[in-house]
């Protein structure tokens, strides 16, 4: 019943953007200019902080999902806390309780850490045999959200413990799929995968970005060179990457069925497009501009966002 609900809400949302449940949530760009400093995130997610199912007895949001039942997913988990950290930027960082909770939700990032090669990960217990996503595996875009948590409770709280798990989290992307970690290729360009399928690269487009981002939070920290190098190459990977997922007026969920189309969500759209305007602003690349305000233009288009709908109801389903 829950799932139908937000696929209800989903398609809601097409057209009343506010009714978007929390699953479905906006998350705009809330960034002007390019940043001296670990700080506010990039995406205002003030929305996560609601999280609408159970918490553990340690604060920590629990997941749902099919017979996946009160499961600790590390996405999940770092959305809430960034969330937190949103609230917490908006009283400009003097929030103690707000900042007792973020840091507990941080502390949950090295506690569960796991180890990889020669860093740590944080696993993906749920199996997605139809994408050959046999569990445990280890996200780029949970690595990249969970960087980002850590750089900030490392500034927040002055303790180098933070930083050093962060560090260790670089490791798999360093990796190929094939070799348990993160990096695939799409038409031999590699590509920071959401979620490492074996079969064929996913490349889900929001996930590598999200992965980016806390590369470059590294790298704002304590100016990481290895942070800085794959944050660089996911760039200009990205740059020969995104005219795959534009179709003129709406945007690809992800290429593992391409040149099949598989039409994003109203939400997800908006999502990659306000994280395509942030990663403008770090780095000028104005091909990401570009395409930024090609598919903010395909959102506010009736027709094209109808078009949009028409097809993701009839044939893309699945996620």
């Amino acid at each position: 019943m829950i799932n139908l609900y937000n696929y209800i809400n989903k398609i809601l949302v097409f057209y009343l953007p506010d009714k978007a449940e929390y699953w479905n949530s906006i998350t705009k760009c809330c960034i002007i200019e390019k940043p001296l400093e670990v700080g506010n995130y990039y995406l205002d997610f003030s929305s996560k902080a609601f999280y609408p199912q159970q918490f553990s007895s340690d604060g920590i949001p629990l997941f749902n999902y099919k017979t996946y039942l009160n499961t600790e997913q590390p996405v999940v988990i770092a959305q809430y806390a960034l969330g937190l950290l949103s609230l917490l930027a908006k009283e400009n960082f003097n929030h103690p309780g707000l900042e007792k909770k973020y840091l507990n939700v941080a502390d949950w990032f090295v506690k569960n850490k796991q180890p990889f090669k020669e860093g740590i990960g944080w696993y993906i217990k749920i199996l997605h045999p139809n994408y050959g996503l046999n569990a445990p595996w280890i996200s780029a875009m949970a690595q990249g959200e969970a960087i980002s948590v850590l750089t900030r409770a490392a500034k927040i709280s002055k303790n180098d413990l933070y930083e050093n798990v962060a560090i260790k989290a670089l490791v798999p992307f360093e990796y190929k799929v094939s070799s348990g970690g993160i990096v695939n290729h799409f038409n031999s360009i590699p590509v920071y995968e959401e979620a490492p399928s074996t079969p064929k690269t996913m490349a889900v487009l929001n996930g590598f970005i999200f992965s980016l981002f806390g590369l470059y939070d590294l790298y704002l920290l304590n100016k990481n060179k290895k942070a800085y190098s794959l944050f660089n190459n996911g760039i200009d990977s990205l740059i020969k990457l995104i005219p795959y997922y534009d179709f003129k007026y709406w945007t690809n969920y992800f290429l593992y069925e391409y040149p099949q189309q598989y039409y994003s969500s109203f939400t997800y759209h908006v999502l990659v497009t306000e994280q395509l305007k942030v990663l403008y602003i770090l780095t000028g690349e104005h091909i990401l501009n570009l395409y930024a305000k090609k598919w903010e233009s395909y959102s506010k288009s009736f027709i094209k966002k109808s078009i949009a709908l028409i097809h993701k109801i009839s044939s893309s389903n699945k996620i």
